[in-house]
């Protein structure tokens, strides 16, 4: 991954996430950003840069029965730590960033991640995440942590008016385990 790319990608989407927290109260916007970061390998994965679905939402039954836009797609669940299963299934689709983001903010506007409002720093809001159910991967918390003070995300967090930080990266900073495999 190029270091430009990941500048960009998180220049693109980082604002987008901050307003978008700011309007349905949330404090914590690094490890959102995070997410996007793993979730969507720098927004490169097929499910992000075709789909706009940047942080691995799966359809609902609801989703699927309202008619709303999806795509079946392979992707690796961990069940048993250090055991990835392949399987299949649909994900949201969304028509741009912005609404993906929307989305995302939508999703966990649920009372499973109520509890996501009151976080105070985004490793409290990655350990919510991780409990309350959002991803399967043992490593979740530490690979978002990681993320968010890899990329000083933390820049986003609690700001009013949102600006978009420099970030600094190094070719070096990069390896295949900073990546999830959602095709």
């Amino acid at each position: 991954m190029a270091v430009n790319q990941v500048i960009n990608f998180v220049s693109q989407i980082g604002p987008i996430i901050a307003m978008e927290a700011r309007k349905r109260g949330y404090k914590i916007c690094s490890t959102v950003i995070a997410q996007a970061i793993i979730e969507s390998r720098y927004g490169e994965s097929q499910l992000a840069s075709k789909y706009h679905n940047y942080f691995g939402i799966k359809c609902g039954k609801q989703w699927i029965a309202s008619g709303k836009p999806s795509v079946n797609l392979k992707t690796k669940e961990e069940y048993k730590p250090g055991t990835l299963t392949t399987i299949t299934d649909y994900f949201r689709v969304y028509p741009n960033m912005t609404a993906g983001v929307s989305g995302y903010y939508d999703f966990i506007a649920t009372k499973r991640y109520a509890n996501l409002k009151t976080a105070i720093n985004y490793t409290q809001y990655a350990e919510f995440l991780k409990a309350d159910g959002y991803a399967t991967s043992s490593t979740y918390v530490k690979t978002l942590c990681d993320t968010v003070a890899k990329y000083g995300l933390t820049a986003y967090d609690m700001s009013v008016n949102p600006v978009m930080p420099a970030i600094t990266v190094h070719d070096s900073d990069y390896t295949d385990r900073d990546r999830k495999s959602v095709v």
